[in-house]
């Protein structure tokens, strides 16, 4: 299980990556100037515009803290991650800053997609039988046709 958490975070870190890249343009766009690396990470360390990113960060080293201290995970633990992981990146309630730049990302640049696909490939391989029987009948309704 630990190799499997350990391919989600990979993901996550690779897609985290390309965020934070594709941030950095759009924050040369609106200051309409090149920004250094070193100056990127004072405005993401510093700045309280980009505090919303803090989840997305601390999301990793929670995963990466747990793979290193656990002797063994649970499917309690790796549901845990998943829930973590959609809490942060996907939910519209609200709760998420990082929503809507995340959904901004995935409609204009295609490396974030695949690197989107490819992070929830790596989660599918964690899922229990259970939740994955749960996900099936909420996206199927009496007829075996989507809702």
């Amino acid at each position: 299980m630990k190799d499997k958490l350990n391919e989600v975070s990979k993901r996550l870190k690779d897609l985290h990556r390309r965020f934070l890249e594709q941030e950095r343009v759009d924050a040369e766009k609106y200051y309409q100037r090149r920004i250094m690396p070193f100056d990127f990470l004072q405005m993401l360390t510093n700045d309280r515009n980009f505090r919303w990113l803090q989840p997305f960060s601390a999301l990793i080293a929670d995963i990466d803290a747990m793979v290193d201290e656990k002797e063994a995970l649970t499917d309690a633990d790796l549901d845990g991650v998943r829930m973590q992981i959609d809490a942060v990146l996907h939910k519209a309630d609200g709760h998420s800053a990082i929503y809507g730049r995340y959904q901004h990302h995935l409609g204009e640049d295609p490396e974030f997609l695949l690197l989107h696909l490819k992070l929830r490939e790596a989660l599918s391989q964690i899922e229990n039988k259970e939740t994955k029987k749960d996900k099936e009948r909420e996206h199927f309704n009496g007829s075996g046709t989507p809702l």
